[in-house]
């Protein structure tokens, strides 16, 4: 019976291994994109309007559009997009082959975005010009697109000539920490982060052809480097649950594709782990690819929080910040924040250890652990209480009601969501806690 047992173990094992894709020959880093040089993003602009001459543009505008209703809402939302960006690209470097898609960092300007150095000139450009909404500078300058109609890149900050604040980078860690399957941080991404971008800048970019603005791309990067987060932190690669784009999800789903830019029968479980088959990049402040692959049932099950060890390097930067002054040991995941930022990310995780009462740790940043005890805290408290407090972390905006009927949303569960999401700031303003950021 032993031997019956072992050899259908040994099947298994044969029939996994035979069916896992292979590591990737080689690997691309995309890197945060406020860390381009000026020749890094002429290279982008220049590859951008050779796409664009060549139809490029126009097809992945039309493609989102046309799949807007199946890729947002639903789980598929972050495979989708996973491949979509690779697809567009995959396409890029076919102008030059050492193109990649940088990934923008949206917390890293979230109290005043307009401000952010990636809406300049130099880079993805400014607000649009007044009447015509067209963006006439940046790497798009006064480009003319043909989907839906014929019309100009346009950009139309929501709050004239600022942008309301966006999502606090404390919020996205919580929601990193704490949400222990797929489809809860999806919830958590599309509500917040997701949708605060495309609204800021509105244009275009509030529009299902919103793949026509590379701010699109740029940002779609980002929400992509956070998933790999979470699949990481929660051990998590192969938890695909919830409602996926036909009904309940499953990671032999063919992710939605339109013969614009066809996936060729990709499946949600082809594209679920970074550094195997053509999921060949990673990012710069993120967890390398494990070294074997995971296997089809890693992760679809509860949620292990500890960090794999591939998180080894982060975590060895973390130690030797401790020892500059950074703060104590914060248990198995004591980066995981919503920001690329490595060093603020650990003070981030230290001060709010240091701040919050375990009720609040346990709720709302559950890596973190124990906590300090009331004694160190109330240390704690009284020597900051000695410096001037931080200027109060801005409170979250809403979706709009367009918005949500656009993508099919349910009105009272958003609102429940920005309700949690401002409970919170204050929860973090009303304590002693002094943002990094």
């Amino acid at each position: 019976m032993k031997f019956g047992i072992s050899l259908a173990l040994v099947a298994m094992a044969a029939l996994a291994s035979a069916q896992a894709p292979a590591t990737c020959s080689s690997m691309r880093v995309r890197r945060n994109a406020a860390n381009l040089s000026a020749a890094e993003w002429q290279a982008i602009g220049n590859v951008i309007q050779r796409m664009h001459q060549d139809g490029w543009i126009t097809r992945f505008g039309a493609s989102h559009d046309r799949l807007f209703s199946r890729i947002h809402g639903n789980t598929s939302f972050f495979p989708f997009h996973r491949q979509f960006v690779l697809e567009f690209e995959n396409a890029a470097r076919n102008y030059d082959p050492n193109f990649t898609v940088p990934y923008w960092d949206a917390t890293q300007s979230f109290r005043s975005p307009a401000a952010d150095p990636l809406l300049t000139a130099g880079a993805l450009g400014t607000n649009g010009q007044p009447g015509s909404r067209c963006v006439a500078n940046g790497i798009q300058a006064n480009m003319q697109l043909t989907y839906p109609n014929n019309h100009c890149l346009r950009r139309n900050y929501n709050n004239g000539d600022s942008i309301s604040a966006w999502y606090a980078p404390e919020i996205i860690s919580s929601y990193l920490q704490r949400d222990t399957s797929l489809a809860k941080f999806r919830e958590d991404i599309e509500y917040s982060i997701h949708g605060a971008v495309h609204l800021g800048l509105s244009g275009d970019m509030d529009s299902g052809y919103a793949a026509q603005d590379f701010s699109f791309m740029a940002h779609h990067a980002n929400l992509d480097r956070l998933w790999w987060d979470w699949q990481n932190a929660h051990n998590s690669f192969m938890m695909y649950d919830g409602t996926g784009s036909n009904g309940a999800a499953s990671l032999t789903d063919v992710i939605p594709d339109d013969s614009s830019v066809p996936f060729n029968g990709a499946t949600v479980q082809s594209v679920m782990v970074l550094g195997y088959g053509n999921v060949c990049y990673t990012y710069d402040s993120s967890p390398n690819p494990p070294q074997s692959y995971p296997g089809a049932g890693a992760g679809n099950g509860a949620a292990n929080s500890a960090a794999p060890s591939n998180n080894a390097p982060q975590q060895q930067q973390q130690q030797q910040q401790q020892q500059q002054g950074a703060g104590p040991a914060m248990g198995p995941s004591p980066v995981l924040s919503g920001s690329s930022d490595m060093s603020n990310r650990i003070l981030e995780s230290s001060r709010l250890q240091r701040s919050l009462g375990q009720d609040f740790v346990n709720r709302f940043f559950p890596a973190l652990g124990g906590g300090f005890s009331p004694f160190q805290r109330r240390a704690y408290q009284e020597s900051k209480a000695k410096c001037s407090h931080s200027k109060p972390l801005p409170y979250p905006p809403r979706l709009t009601p367009d918005w949500i009927q656009m993508h099919g949303f349910d009105p009272e569960r958003v609102e429940a969501f920005h309700k949690e999401a401002c409970e919170i700031i204050e929860v973090l303003n009303n304590s002693t806690y002094k943002s990094p950021y």
